[in-house]
Order: structure tokens, then C-alpha cells, then sequence
């Protein structure tokens, strides 16, 4: 494990993470009703088909979507798991005990058909194949050596007096260095970074694609975590505080975006109370529904929902039976990081 005080972000890339932070959060406060709003995990498009030979065609893609809803059902329990801890211990850093971490990773690969059993930590030689052929074995053995590096991590989160990113930024390579599950280390491990930030004070809620950037840089990424598990934690650090703040840079503008739709809809609606009560609520959710407005706003939600309808304003929501969204914001919602440079 690294030393319990361990600096590894240069400065310049510090500060930058840091002001980009800032802004999203400072964006998040201004037009988010919900901070968790933009958790929205991407479908995995990769298929292990070795895993997928049963799976009839027709199953496959209702399989992956209830695989995603639990991926994003996990991600919110983690955060507010770590909200409830920073609140009743402020000061304290929280982190996922061992049996914590094997039960969240079992959450978020529930469901999914590319990933055989329930999860947990596993019980074989872990291998990693790059795109060009390069393999890894990671050298935590399975059993009572890869629990203590895992209690080790534990411990170390829970006592580390890393500055904020440079903790974030540890914790997540060293889970994928230590390579605990037989899949899904890198959600897991990002997922966890950004519970790390919300923990910190950093971020308000789980707005990052971590993985759209990581997608975008794989390379550089797992470079980057190779050299980190040689000791040279420097360019690890580096990459890690870019990766925020791209991600954060990215975010800021998708809020503002998104804000935007919403303000276009009801400036549309005429500002008429009931349909401005109506798309207001698109600012905590993604989609609403007459049984979902009926607890939150003070009309009648029928009325307004048609007239938003028949003005094409709203729209029945491509997934989800029942549910209405405005298409803009949804499209806004929608959009990897990265799509615009596409």
C-alpha cells in the first residue's frame, strides 16, 4: 500500500480537477433538482459470448437493459450509503468494508448475461488481455492472500490522510491492481472513485462518466495502472485528476444543457402553473409519470400531462411503458461524454 499520507497528483492537475469540481457542483446546485440525475450507466455493448450461448437473440437485449437498472440501482445505494456515513461521522472517510465491497459488486453485475454466478470476490487466477495481445496475470492470488489486500485497502481508506483526490485516486487503482472479482473490477473501482468524491465534499452526486472517458483512452488508461502497480504512482495520479476533470468539464456543460431544455419547454407551456409544476419535476427524474406528479405536485397531474402531450412537448419515453419525457432533455441525458468530438 502506498504511504497513508501519499501526494500523487501534480499540482497544475490538481488544481484543475479541483476548479472543474467546483463548477459542476456550483451547475448542479443551480439546475438539479436531483444530483443523481446524470447516473445513468451506459449499455455494454461488449458480449463474452462464451457466456451468451444459451441466450436466445430475443432475451439478449431485455437482459442487458435489466442488467444496466441494476448497475444504476447499486450505484445509488453505494452513494447514499456514503451520504448517510459522512453525515452521522463528519471527519470520517467512509469506505466499503471487505464484505461491503463483495456485496456491491454482486449488485452490479446482477442480471447481467455476460457475467456467469453472483459476484463476489474471486476464486481464480485473475488474467487481463489487452487489444494487442499483451496478457497480465495479476499476482494477488485467490483466497486468504487476495482477502488481505482487500482488508488492506479497507484499511488504508480508513485511515489515510491523502488529500481528497489523491485518496480517490489510490483507492481506485489500487482495486484494479489488486484485481479482486473475476469481472467488472473497473465499474466497481470507478464506481467507487466517485463515491470517494461525493464522500469528500467533492461532488454532489454521481455525475461523472468515468467510463465514457475510460472508453475513449483505454490504452493510456491501463497503461497508466500498469505503472501504478510498478510503484510509479505519479503518472497513475496524473491521469486520474484528467480523467475528473474532463469528466467534470463535460458534465458541467450536459447540466447546463439539460437546464436549458427544461426552461425552453415551459417558456413553450406558456407558463401556465400546472405544466410549469410538471416540467419542473423533469429537473429530479428523467421522466414522469401521473401516478409518480401525483405525491409532488399541488394539481391534478392529468390535465397539464395531456395538454404537454397533445403540444409535443412531452413524449411516451422509448423504454420505459407508461413513463413521458421531454425528447430534448432526454437526448441531453442520453449523450456519452465524448459523442460531441465523435
Amino acid at each position: 500500500m502506498p504511504p497513508l499520507d501519499a501526494e500523487i497528483v501534480p499540482a497544475p492537475a490538481r488544481a484543475a480537477a479541483l476548479a472543474a469540481l467546483a463548477a459542476l457542483a456550483e451547475a448542479a446546485r443551480r439546475h438539479l433538482g436531483d444530483p443523481d440525475l446524470f447516473h445513468r450507466p451506459r449499455y455494454r455493448t461488449k458480449m463474452h459470448h462464451r457466456h451468451l450461448a444459451g441466450v436466445p437473440d430475443g432475451q439478449l437485449a431485455a437482459r442487458i437493459a435489466e442488467a444496466a437498472e441494476h448497475r444504476a440501482a447499486a450505484g445509488l445505494l453505494a452513494v447514499h450509503s456514503v451520504r448517510a456515513e459522512r453525515a452521522e461521522r463528519p471527519g470520517h472517510r467512509p469506505c466499503f468494508t471487505p464484505d461491503a465491497l463483495a456485496e456491491l459488486h454482486g449488485m452490479l453485475v446482477a442480471a447481467d448475461p455476460n457475467i456467469p454466478g453472483g459476484g463476489g470476490f474471486r476464486s481464480a487466477t485473475a488474467r487481463v488481455d489487452w487489444p494487442d495481445g499483451r496478457r497480465f496475470v495479476m499476482a494477488v492470488r485467490p483466497g486468504a492472500e487476495l482477502r488481505d489486500h482487500v482488508r488492506r485497502w479497507y484499511e488504508w481508506g480508513t485511515r489515510t490522510t491523502s488529500p481528497a483526490l489523491d485518496a480517490a485516486a489510490l483507492s481506485m487503482v489500487r482495486l484494479l491492481t489488486v484485481h479482486p472479482f473475476a469481472d467488472a473490477n473497473g465499474r466497481t473501482a470507478r464506481l467507487l472513485a466517485e463515491c470517494d468524491l461525493v464522500g469528500a465534499g467533492l461532488l454532489p452526486g454521481l455525475l461523472l462518466d468515468l467510463e465514457g472517458w475510460v472508453e475513449r483512452h483505454r490504452v493510456e488508461h491501463d497503461e497508466a495502472v500498469v505503472a501504478a502497480a510498478d510503484g510509479r504512482w505519479a503518472h497513475w495520479g496524473e491521469l486520474f485528476a484528467r480523467t475528473v476533470t474532463d469528466t467534470a468539464r463535460h458534465r458541467t456543460a450536459t447540466v447546463t444543457a439539460h437546464a436549458a431544455e427544461i426552461d425552453h419547454a415551459i417558456d413553450q407551456a406558456g407558463g401556465e402553473p400546472a405544466a410549469t409544476a410538471v416540467l419542473t419535476c423533469l429537473r429530479a427524474g428523467p421522466a414522469v409519470s401521473a401516478a409518480w406528479l401525483r405525491d409532488r405536485i399541488p394539481h391534478d397531474p392529468g390535465p397539464p400531462l395531456e395538454r404537454l402531450l397533445a403540444a409535443g412537448i412531452l413524449t411516451p419515453h422509448p423504454r420505459l411503458p407508461g413513463a413521458l419525457v421531454h425528447p430534448g432533455a432526454l437526448a441531453v441525458l442520453d449523450t456519452p461524454y465524448g459523442a460531441a468530438d465523435g
